[in-house]
């Protein structure tokens, strides 16, 4: 059984279960028994994991270290978190908690490899970009893909989407400024616009607080929560 440390955020949380849901029906399933058994934490009193890491708060690392042995307790024999961010002490987690995680920034690189894409942009949060997670996962899975970001003021933008998409503007009317299905919208045209000489360019939705929002389905954009979402879908018994 798979254990997920969600709650980070709630929405992102909640969406994942959805895509997974259907994901199952449209391969096949008519009956609950046919979808993965998951047990889902939502751990939303735990301090920022952005935050930490830009020094700006607690560390959100004991209590999820606590939670994982409590989903470890209710028998989940692997565990994954709804958050990228989170994956900065993906090892530490699984070394203290005595579970694997599902890592999903090593998921979304083995896709970018997969898919033979020379370089990725990458859409995350500030503490994400900062401890330059998605290199590290990059240097092991997709070594033949540089990375790059936003310029800094569209990653004040990608801040605001991520922080909207948990908040009353995920609803606001399409043409506001705040809403941030339109921040995205934007800003992916504008990333396709800059690179559209360059052969071989993904964007990459790398906080899962993004697809609450913005789906794209182009095939050079990769969705770090559907990522994930496949991976479990993947690797839970094929009951029909």
């Amino acid at each position: 059984m798979i254990g997920v440390i969600g709650g980070n955020g709630v929405a992102a949380t909640n969406r994942l279960a959805i895509i997974i849901e259907e994901k199952g029906v449209k391969a096949g399933a008519f009956r609950d028994a046919h979808h993965p058994e998951m047990l889902i934490w939502q751990a939303t009193q735990v301090p920022s994991r952005s935050m930490y890491l830009e020094g700006r708060g607690p560390s959100f690392i004991e209590d999820y270290v606590r939670i994982g042995k409590q989903l470890k307790a209710c028998g989940c024999t692997e565990l994954c978190m709804c958050c990228n961010t989170a994956h900065y002490a993906v090892d530490e987690l699984s070394e203290k908690i005595g579970l694997p995680f599902i890592n999903i920034i090593d998921e979304v690189a083995k896709r970018v490899t997969e898919r033979g894409f020379a370089k990725a942009l990458i859409m995350c949060s500030d503490g994400c970009r900062k401890t330059k997670l998605y290199e590290k996962s990059f240097a092991k899975f997709a070594p033949n893909t540089s990375i790059c970001y936003p310029t800094e003021e569209e990653q004040k933008l990608v801040t605001k989407g991520i922080c909207n998409a948990k908040n009353i503007h995920r609803y606001d009317d399409g043409d506001s400024a705040e809403n941030p299905h339109t921040i995205y919208s934007q800003l992916v045209a504008s990333f396709r616009e800059r690179y559209k000489n360059e052969t071989g360019l993904c964007i990459i939705g790398g906080c899962t607080d993004i697809n609450n929002v913005f789906v794209d389905n182009n095939d050079d954009y990769i969705d770090s929560l559907e990522t994930l979402a496949e991976v479990i879908f993947e690797r839970a018994e094929k009951n029909y």
